[in-house]
């Protein structure tokens, strides 16, 4: 009896989805699947040229997640509803995306496997993710000493459930880091630690 009432009830799901996809209705995504954000899709896209930076080198080190919004492999929007499922782990996404932002824009980025230790050491701690806010904390070393360090945060304009479809909420992924990367390079004192000998 359990069987066919879980059977009925499946199909009635089915049909009810294939019906709001006839009428063109946007489905929101389920929390329990999430929205697939692969790095190979992210291309950073900046509003302005950061001259200053090119053949500027960083010594780009290891990101570490201690925001508790998240898991290893994903963030949610603030009603824990939405889901946002890396192909990587959390904190190498923003590394990789870090990475190809700084070398789109013309700088010289050494990482652990081939370190250049005179540059300026960067690392990131990921302090809380969700799809409406990034904060995070950017550290930079140089000679070994603590040079710089700064909290960054950027907000997004929540996104009614009902206009919550796939392609929307992936390309809102990207967008968040494009502009949290861009704050980033914005910032004066930054710039500084970076493109000072």
């Amino acid at each position: 009896m359990k069987t066919r009432m879980c059977f009925v009830v499946s199909l009635f799901l089915v049909l009810a989805v294939a019906m709001l996809g006839c009428q063109g209705m946007k489905v929101p995504v389920p929390f329990s699947q999430g929205v697939k954000v692969p790095l190979d899709n992210y291309k950073p896209s900046f509003s302005g040229g950061y001259e200053a930076y090119k053949g500027k080198r960083v010594y780009l080190m290891n990101f570490d997640n201690q925001a508790n919004d998240t898991t290893v492999w994903r963030y949610y929007s603030p009603d824990k509803k939405f889901g946002y499922l890396m192909n990587d782990t959390l904190h190498n996404y923003f590394w990789y995306a870090f990475r190809n932002a700084f070398l789109k824009n013309g700088m010289l980025v050494s990482t652990m496997d081939n370190p250049d230790p005179t540059a300026p050491a960067m690392w990131v701690t990921l302090l809380s993710i969700t799809d409406e806010q990034y904060r995070i904390n950017v550290t930079v070393q140089k000679k070994g000493i603590t040079a710089f360090t700064n909290p960054y945060t950027i907000q997004e304009t929540p996104v009614d459930e009902k206009d919550r479809t796939p392609e929307l909420l992936e390309q809102r992924a990207y967008r968040m880091t494009n502009r949290l990367i861009e704050t980033i390079l914005k910032d004066a004192n930054f710039q500084k630690v970076i493109t000072t000998p």
